[in-house]
């Protein structure tokens, strides 16, 4: 699981429900990134960063290591 980044979700929107929805895409499309069941692509994780504030150099100490393409 991406903790951190699960963290920050519910610091800026409570839920990650109401994170995805504020994005334009499907309730279960931030779950499957954050339980890491789906890697994020770029411009998710530029979408995500941008969405939750998350400045270029901490954006692998959010997502980590994601290699499960």
């Amino acid at each position: 699981m991406l903790a951190k980044l699960k963290l920050r979700i519910i610091e800026r929107y409570r839920t990650q429900s109401r994170f995805s929805v504020s994005c334009g895409r499907p309730e279960h499309w931030i779950s499957r990134i954050v339980q890491q069941r789906d890697v994020a692509s770029d411009d998710d994780r530029r979408l995500i960063a941008r969405k939750l504030r998350i400045r270029d150099a901490e954006v692998k100490e959010f997502f980590g290591n994601e290699h499960k393409r």
